[in-house]
């Protein structure tokens, strides 16, 4: 399935899927515009800024108020709050698939600070798996789909307890602390693909935390 990542990482996050389906918005109204002719969906996994961008949300409500913006149901007055009207917002139970039309849309719970939602989606018999934001990921089962877009913010736990060990030593503050019980390693996110993942399938990291 093609797809193009506008911006990933914690300064904002943003994928296209098909030139049709944008997977979250956490990035600025002029970022995204030129995209906004073919989108007809848009994904928000939860409610942080570098997902959900509310003045871009709003800005594209009101420029477009036939995009369909799909959330988790714990997301849904959120979104609402963006000033997107109810007939703008579709909020979605986990663990069913949806029809939508053009494609079918199915969310899983996610283990995060907030309520968060990885996505399912099948179009035209291919078929996309995107979660980014869990500390854990081994109770989605999403086997032999064509593309995989996972989250995976450091190599392994002893990598980033280094890590943390040696910012307490200098006396610094260090965010890896809590990336440790919100994010996935790549080591998980590796585990999890080796048992879901199928001959043909391919799959890329995202929402990587970039040092400053």
């Amino acid at each position: 399935m093609k797809y193009n990542i506008l911006a990933t990482g914690s300064r904002g996050n943003c994928i296209i899927v098909e030139k049709f389906f944008a997977l979250d918005i956490g990035i600025p109204y002029k970022t995204i515009k030129p995209y906004l002719d073919d989108i007809k969906l848009i994904f928000i996994s939860h409610a942080h800024s570098d997902h959900l961008n509310k003045t871009t949300i709003k800005k594209i409500g009101y420029e477009h108020p036939n995009i369909v913006f799909l959330c988790g149901t714990g997301l849904y007055q959120t979104m609402r709050d963006c000033g997107l009207s109810a007939k703008q917002v579709y909020a979605i139970n986990t663990g069913t698939w949806f029809d939508m039309g053009m494609c079918k849309v199915k969310l899983d719970f996610l283990y995060h600070d907030v309520p968060n939602s990885a996505l399912s989606l099948i179009y035209n018999d291919k078929s996309l798996f995107y979660a980014t934001d869990t500390s854990r990921i081994d109770h989605i089962l999403a086997y032999g789909y064509d593309t995989y877009l996972i989250e995976a913010n450091y190599d392994t736990d002893e990598e980033l307890d280094k890590k943390i060990l040696e910012a307490k030593n200098k006396g610094e503050f260090t965010h890896y602390e809590r990336v440790k019980h919100t994010h996935l390693s790549q080591l998980q996110a590796l585990n999890w693909l080796d048992n879901n993942m199928a001959e043909h399938s391919k799959y890329e990291f995202i929402h990587q935390h970039i040092e400053k």
